[in-house]
């Protein structure tokens, strides 16, 4: 496969992670019908804002992060915001994957093993994975993330076949509620983050527009499918064979391992069960895979210049990129959608804020994207930036 393929493959397994599990926790106020509507809009918003970031990496010449690019375009206060944006973000999303996937194979191991332990070992594992070579982790991710597409499609047909779709969740009793759409929009703008690797996939690409442009448009347009059939099919599944734990989910008091473990309980096939521990797995590493590597280029970046031991540098690097969330994820117990809440607000600032900043300071230059002429949509999403700010800073004051 080309490096075409690689990247949209590489943008997809970035952004399906904790989504899987997390957007049927929280979309299950909503009903079917106004999540799917909610998740086309913001899988919408997300490709329309790649193509800003895009173009920002492509008017500096290079793959820069969010932090030197506003270092480049506007200077050191823009700068700050880029990095300590971009590092919030990253480690509030590792943190999230630590403890999803950690709270998911304690589940399977039947409580036997402490979380403490599990989240040891997963950051030490991810730590693993970040010192391989970028083309040996283009290859694993590819590997992994055509396995996890493989398991959906099986895990679908089985889940599909199962459900009573004159008995679903089409609407539900608070999807008019504002307070409701609150609380949501920023964990499911999160779930459709990729922008920690646009740097990293600028300078792979050979800085070519239209290969970049089509990475990001398929690599996002993969998730937003894979998100919709995969939240209909576990909500309408769950709402017909426990309606109880449905009802957990609608008062948001279900944790990550309690819906995976529910999930693998519909079905009494027992190939079925084991699939679905396997997707929730597979979805969480190709997410530390992307969101990790993101992170990891920008350490090594700024690690070069006092760690000129290129061995040292990795390691360093490696363990700079891990320990911070694994420390986050084991002093924060049960905070799997809180901390995916708080960085909907830090990606708000990464997707959109601060791109649509710069990207207006650009005068007398040529686009590579024509798209991006028109200032009518550029300002829409700022305003849609500014709404999940606003979201998720009210959650957080209630």
């Amino acid at each position: 496969m080309n490096k075409q393929t690689g990247s949209i493959l590489l943008v997809a397994g970035t952004c399906i992670g904790s989504g899987m599990i997390a957007l049927p926790m929280v979309l299950a106020k909503l009903g079917l019908i106004p999540s799917i509507l909610l998740m086309l809009l913001t899988w919408l918003l997300m490709y329309y804002t790649s193509l800003i970031n895009l173009e920002l990496n492509l008017q500096a010449g290079k793959g820069m992060s969010l932090g030197s690019l506003g270092m480049h375009f506007s200077g050191p206060i823009a700068g700050f915001v880029g990095n300590i944006s971009l590092k919030l973000l990253s480690y509030s999303l590792l943190a999230v994957f630590i403890y999803g996937g950690s709270s998911i194979i304690q589940k399977i191991t039947s409580n036997d093993m402490d979380l403490l332990i599990i989240e040891s070992i997963c950051a030490l594992f991810s730590v693993l994975v970040l010192l391989l070579p970028m083309k040996t982790i283009d290859y694993i991710n590819r590997i992994l993330f055509i396995s996890l597409l493989t398991i959906v499609a099986v895990l679908l047909f089985g889940l599909l076949a199962t459900i009573n779709w004159y008995n679903v969740p089409l609407y539900s009793n608070q999807y008019t509620e504002l307070s409701v759409w609150r609380s949501i929009l920023p964990v499911v703008f999160t779930s459709f983050g990729f922008q920690v690797i646009f740097h990293t996939l600028t300078d792979y690409c050979n800085k070519e527009p239209k290969m970049l442009k089509k990475a990001f448009l398929w690599g996002s347009a993969i998730p937003a499918i894979v998100y919709i059939t995969w939240t209909c099919s576990i909500l309408g599944a769950i709402y017909n064979y426990n309606p109880e734990f449905y009802s957990q989910m609608v008062d948001g008091k279900a944790e990550v391992g309690d819906l995976v473990y529910h999930i693998s309980k519909i079905t009494e096939w027992q190939s079925i069960q084991l699939l679905i521990w396997c997707v929730s797995l597979l979805a969480i590493v190709t997410s530390i895979i992307g969101v990790g590597r993101g992170l990891y280029d920008t350490l090594s970046f700024y690690l070069r210049r006092k760690i000129p031991n290129s061995s040292a540098l990795s390691v360093c690097a490696a363990i700079f990129t891990i320990l911070p969330a694994y420390l986050v994820a084991a002093l924060i117990p049960n905070a799997f959608i809180l901390v995916l809440g708080f960085a909907g607000m830090i990606l708000a600032v990464i997707a959109i804020i601060l791109p649509i900043y710069l990207f207006l300071r650009i005068k007398g230059v040529k686009l590579y994207y024509n798209e991006l002429y028109n200032n009518y949509w550029i300002y829409i999403s700022l305003l849609a930036g500014v709404g999940i700010i606003l979201a998720e800073a009210v959650n957080i004051l209630l």
